[in-house]
């Protein structure tokens, strides 16, 4: 799915929030992650880009203490030109999270790309 997601015109930057044990995520622990469990998760980070929330600049944590993180993870959509968040969701097990697919992703990315709203809430 990451193919047709940056075939669509999108980035995909992968960031870590903590690693297993609660330490704050680096790129490098945001690259073991995937590279110890891509079967597992199904996902890779063979495109994109992989950083790590204890690296924010200035203030490390940034996106977890950010109002898109549920307790996991989050996607946002941004285009380039505009630097406006088009689109937020976010991905864990606690409740109130929106856990979209790939697909569900792609097709908010072609909609966004094409100037459309966005389908999904």
């Amino acid at each position: 799915m990451e193919d047709d997601i940056i075939a669509a015109g999108a980035e995909i930057i992968w960031v870590l929030e903590a690693d297993a044990s609660g330490v704050a995520g680096t790129a490098a622990s945001c690259m073991a992650f995937f590279d110890q469990f891509p079967t597992q998760y199904g996902v890779s980070v063979d495109q994109g880009w992989c950083v790590g929330d204890g690296q924010t600049i200035p203030t490390p944590g940034t996106f977890d203490n950010s109002p898109f993180s549920v307790g996991r993870g989050f996607d946002l959509i941004v285009p380039r030109d505009t630097m406006r968040i088009e689109l937020a969701s976010s991905h864990g097990s606690p409740s109130g999270n929106d856990n979209l697919s790939g697909a569900d992703i792609l097709a908010e990315v072609q909609a966004i790309v094409a100037g459309q709203t966005c389908t999904t809430p």
